[in-house]
């Protein structure tokens, strides 16, 4: 519904137009084929996230045993062991639990800015798709959208560009919205086939930013898959920044939550933004358990969901009326584009869904979205795509 005065309440942004929302990560609907015993055990083959993991036996056993106290107090051993881990591995001083990526992503925010000030980053960012209504509405902080940036990966030059934009840092309020105050990137990019920045490109992007005196914030949810995946030391990529966050409960298949990590100062204060938000718990242990569990034995295994998700975007570019670059599928996330009749991708959800694969209409009007996780194998994978091929031509009337 168009507004008068302007875009869409839940955005704050320069240039000509708004960003569409790309669309929720939870999926609402009769999950009938799927039976529950008492394993949990599965009878179809969920693609639909990384989130949708059950905890293994040695998981679930490590989270019983689990040491726990009140974290709110500070004396749960489990949770400040996690910290201490995560922090050691991103090279940070300290790290602070979450009990979501979200709600890391926005404690950065809080900490970083100040109401009525922007964020620079990719129009295309899970900050801007997922969770603009906490930036926007409840934090009251807007976006300055970077132009240029290659699959998501937001370009240097963009950023060394902010000097000359309404809004730049230390010019006050600016003509179209508050002063820039914090630049974000996002490894691995969500909405664009889990696509890694190279290195060198986010150390660019993080000296431009230091040169505006702007500090800068990394959405590392799946920064696990992008170290993985690239060779690079997850310390390597955190260093590009000052905030970074990592999630638990995506490719390392932990039932529950993130991290956030910084300086010692800056967790300090996040401690506080986050019992503003809700998120202090106190047992906490017995979900850090996992956590830890996830870190110390499923980080190893990620390629083999790479792997998988090749294969996956290889079968979908030869069934029409799909449209996916295999080459551009660099971890664990597949986004394939409907040619044409996309109005149909519903339909096609649903017929997969009868043959038993669970796939997500995300990333725009005619895209699907599927994830390789630790909880789909080979088997799981060779059955998704002659699931795909079979509802793509009940649907289209195509065949491969």
């Amino acid at each position: 519904m168009d507004r008068p005065g302007g875009p869409h309440p839940l955005y704050s942004a320069t240039g000509p137009d708004v960003p569409k929302p790309i669309g929720i990560e939870t999926s609402i609907g009769d999950l009938s084929i799927q039976s529950k015993g008492d394993c949990l055990t599965t009878s179809y083959v969920d693609l639909r996230s990384d989130t949708v993991t059950k905890p293994t036996p040695a998981m679930r056993r490590a989270i019983a045993e689990a040491e726990v106290g009140d974290d709110v107090l500070g004396d749960d051993p489990t949770v400040r062991r996690l910290e201490e881990e995560t922090a050691a591995l991103l090279g940070k001083e300290a790290a602070l639990f979450v009990p979501s990526g979200c709600m890391g992503n926005e404690i950065s925010v809080a900490v970083h800015t100040k109401r009525g000030e922007r964020i620079a980053l990719d129009r295309e960012a899970h900050m801007v798709g997922v969770e603009s209504r906490a930036i926007t509405e409840m934090l009251g902080r807007g976006y300055h959208f970077l132009e240029g940036s290659d699959r998501g990966r937001v370009d240097p030059a963009a950023v060394a560009a902010i000097a000359g934009s309404a809004g730049a840092a230390g010019s006050g309020s600016g003509e179209a919205g508050g002063r820039i105050a914090l630049v974000e990137a996002e490894n691995t990019v969500n909405y664009k086939n889990g696509a890694i920045y190279p290195l060198e490109r986010l150390r660019r992007v993080r000296q431009e930013a230091t040169k505006l005196g702007l500090p800068m914030h990394l959405d590392g949810a799946r920064l696990w898959n992008a170290s993985a995946a690239s060779g690079v030391p997850l310390s390597d990529f955190a260093a590009c920044a000052d905030s970074v966050m990592v999630c638990y409960s995506k490719g390392l298949g932990a039932p529950i939550g993130s991290a956030l990590a910084g300086s010692a100062a800056f967790i300090q204060e996040a401690r506080g933004v986050r019992k503003m938000f809700g998120g202090a718990l106190r047992q906490v242990g017995i979900v850090a358990a996992g956590a830890i569990h996830a870190i110390h034995h499923h980080r190893d295994r990620l390629p083999e969901d790479h792997r998988r998700a090749r294969r996956l975007a290889e079968a979908l570019a030869a069934i029409p009326p799909f449209a996916i670059d295999p080459a551009e599928v660099e971890t664990n996330i597949v986004i394939a584009r409907a040619t044409r009749d996309s109005g149909r991708i519903g339909a096609f959800i649903e017929a997969a869904k009868r043959r038993g694969v669970l796939l997500l209409a995300l990333g725009g009007p005619d895209t699907i979205r599927a994830i390789t996780h630790l909880d789909v194998d080979d088997a799981g994978i060779e059955r998704a795509v002659a699931a795909m091929r079979e509802s793509a031509a009940e649907t289209w009337g195509t065949t491969a």
